[in-house]
């Protein structure tokens, strides 16, 4: 074989290759995963026009605002290389079962609730859930009262009537403001909020005054502001019991009445179950 022919095919073969990685790529970026399940929520809300898509990944249609039966629920990839996984819905519609991948939309219902928010963003707010009609004013971070929730999105008591907020930066739902003295046992680190953004900072053994609680958090005004610190579990056991009962949590109480009772028995930790494994009561 001559050098030319021998250049030509190298040439084909290569061509080739980058064709098919070309096509493989492009077929990764929409592959659907070959599991489907049952969903969890009997519908979905779309908020804004959304694609409905064939099992091969194909457009067939668009599907108006409106809300849907899910029938199944899958995995999508996305992106490129190897991507991300996105969920996809298969419900019906005219031109028979189709897929649907929205960008706005809200599982289930809405749900009453009396819960606080407490927002470490300045956030947008909206006239409604789908985020799509906005009143151009944001919040700074504080805490505000919620009167329903739908995933991720919470309609708000504002100055100037409820609002639509799905907050951005971090949030803490069902904040529970107290006014309380945690007693430190050891000495405990400071942070900006639960998420783990420390400030460096740290309080030696004290009686501290918190004004806030999330799950076992608890915020303090401090020299650096309002920050967060997370009791550690010695100090969850050890002289809390004079706290107002009302507000420690049932996980919290939990543990201090085993750890009583392992002081008062003297039993070894291992003669007594986890108490996580036992517990099945929020109290």
């Amino acid at each position: 074989m001559s050098l030319i022919m021998k250049k030509k095919l190298v040439l084909v073969i290569t061509l080739a290759l980058c064709v098919g990685t070309l096509g493989w790529e492009k077929y990764s970026a929409f592959a659907m995963s070959t599991e489907t399940n049952m969903p969890k929520e009997n519908t979905i809300t779309l908020f804004e026009n959304t694609t409905l898509l064939s099992d091969n990944g194909t457009t067939i249609g668009i599907l108006a605002p409106q809300t849907v039966t899910i029938l199944n629920t899958s995995q999508r990839r996305v992106g490129h290389g190897e991507g991300y996984l996105v969920p996809i819905y298969q419900i019906s519609t005219w031109v028979g079962k189709a897929w649907i991948m929205p960008f706005n939309a809200a599982l289930g219902e809405q749900v009453p609730s009396q819960a606080n928010l407490e927002l470490f963003g300045v956030e947008p707010i909206y006239f409604d859930p789908g985020l799509t009609k906005p009143t151009w004013i944001q919040l700074a971070p504080q805490t505000v009262k919620i009167k329903s929730k739908w995933g991720d999105r919470y309609l708000i008591e504002t100055q100037n009537g409820d609002r639509w907020i799905a907050p951005r930066y971090e949030s803490l739902y069902g904040m529970e403001e107290v006014r309380r003295e945690v007693q430190l046992q050891n000495e405990t680190k400071l942070l900006r909020s639960p998420s783990g953004l420390e400030t460096g900072a740290a309080l030696s053994p004290q009686k501290v005054k918190v004004n806030e609680v999330w799950r076992d958090w608890y915020r303090t005004e401090s020299w650096l502001g309002p920050v967060w610190f997370k009791l550690p579990e010695m100090d969850t056991a050890v002289g809390q019991s004079r706290f107002n009962d009302n507000h420690v949590s049932g996980r919290i109480r939990h543990m201090m009445g085993i750890n009583l009772l392992k002081e008062e028995l003297r039993l070894h930790a291992d003669f007594i179950r986890d108490p996580l494994v036992v517990y099945c009561s929020s109290g």
